[in-house]
């Protein structure tokens, strides 16, 4: 447990910003420090401003004054860093959301399985402008609109994953953008999705959700264009999401070659790790951590990846990294081969699998693709779970030469060769 009393953590984009910030608030009285950032926040320039929220308002008009902004707020939640904003509620009238949820995050979302059966025999509609539909199980759809533009379009909306309205607006809408990025596009707009129980919470709740979601619209210079909210049983929310793409430039889930590499962008073990905290049985520190890479947009991979010519890409969340693997596989018509000992996992995740925090949703996904899960005789059954885990807010899946995928590592810092695509069983995944 931290032993400082500050409860706010303030991300600007440099050094020298951070230098400005604290000498303007020390001079207008606030007790304020610049202290190394914390492993479990993200800060580019490796130092934060440590503040305490009952000077969130004089903070802000100073901020405002000075010509800077934050490029994010942590707020402690008990002894957890939790994304926030300067005029976020106080931590006393936060509420649980998750003791009110079944699943949490992608692990909603139904099995691959169940989905597929539902939508045989639906009738397609049709138009020769559709370029990406449902054939192939990609992370959005697109539309031609003109020569040079194809419209995106998708959505993504589920229950909380962690307590912390703010915290599961931003991720639940990074979750939703991804989508976009995934396909190689750019996110114009977003458009609230909301099911809010009255009954249940009080309207400052909702309100600090929405104001996650707008910090993460921002973040990504993509404006909010409305939105639909209804009384329901079950909390849910998310964002229906615009974006563009050239259509001669559109990432697709199929298309690796033999020879081919996978990397993935994110650390694994968001599943794990919530389902973990909602026992109780997280540390601190790995929901923290759990928590900022769901928060982090994917679009920074996204502009590392695209000059590397990637022949297939997706996003991993509900279905796991086995299961958005295999839809790769199917939609390239090969085989992917995925490596156990280098799944990179989150901090807590395997300890998690080990303490039987398994979420159902990785039984779901295991169900989903048993007749082309393949795996090795020494597979490490925690491993396994780690695979099969539904990420909420996952990393990018790319498959690539060797010679890129090497450079998309050095590019990224968190990105990591997990795989190889081979000829073989159309479809089939190998863990080994």
């Amino acid at each position: 447990m931290n032993s400082s009393s500050k409860d706010l953590l303030i991300v600007f984009g440099s050094v020298q910003r951070v230098m400005r910030a604290e000498k303007a608030a020390r001079s207008a009285g606030l007790t304020v420090d610049t202290i190394p950032a914390p492993r479990v926040v993200s800060s580019e320039c490796g130092v934060v401003l440590e503040a305490s929220a009952g000077d969130s308002t004089a903070l802000d008009a100073i901020f405002n004054g000075l010509g800077i902004e934050p490029s994010n707020i942590y707020r402690r939640r008990g002894d957890a860093w939790m994304p926030s904003s300067l005029d976020a509620q106080p931590d006393g009238d936060v509420v649980k959301l998750t003791r009110q949820t079944a699943y949490g995050g992608c692990g909603a979302k139904l099995a691959k399985g169940t989905l597929e059966k539902v939508l045989c025999g639906l009738p397609r509609l049709e138009s020769d402008d559709l370029i990406v539909g449902i054939e192939s199980a990609d992370d959005a759809g697109v539309v031609r609109i003109r020569d040079d533009i194809g419209l995106i379009h998708t959505t993504d909306f589920f229950p909380p994953m962690v307590d912390d309205p703010f915290a599961f607006g931003r991720i639940a809408a990074v979750n939703a953008l991804s989508d976009v990025y995934a396909m190689g596009g750019t996110p114009l707009a977003g458009m609230n999705l909301v099911s809010f129980p009255m009954d249940t919470y009080d309207t400052a709740t909702l309100k600090e959700i929405l104001r996650g979601g707008l910090s993460a619209l921002e973040e990504a210079e993509a404006v909010l264009a409305g939105g639909h909210t209804i009384e329901g049983q079950e909390l849910l929310y998310g964002l229906a999401v615009t974006g563009i793409v050239h259509p001669q430039r559109i990432w697709r889930n199929g298309g690796a070659i033999p020879g081919d590499v996978l990397v993935l962008t994110k650390p694994l073990g968001t599943g794990l790790v919530t389902t973990a905290a909602k026992g109780d049985e997280a540390s601190d520190a790995a929901l923290s951590t759990a928590v900022r890479w769901m928060s982090t947009l994917n679009r920074s991979a996204a502009e590392a990846l695209s000059s590397l010519d990637p022949h297939a890409v997706t996003d991993v969340t509900g279905f796991g990294l086995a299961g958005h693997a295999a839809e790769m596989a199917e939609a390239s018509g090969l085989e992917i081969v995925l490596s156990l000992a280098d799944l990179p996992a989150l901090p807590g995740a395997l300890e998690a699998a080990a303490s039987g925090f398994v979420p159902a949703g990785a039984g779901k996904n295991r169900e989903s693709i048993d007749a082309v899960l393949s795996l090795g005789p020494e597979a490490d059954g925690l491993r396994v779970d780690l695979a099969l885990d539904p990420q909420t807010s996952g990393g990018l899946l790319a498959a690539l030469t060797p010679t890129a995928g090497t450079t998309l590592c050095r590019r990224v810092s968190s990105a990591v060769i997990v795989g190889r695509v081979v000829e073989g069983h159309r479809g089939r995944v190998r863990l080994e």
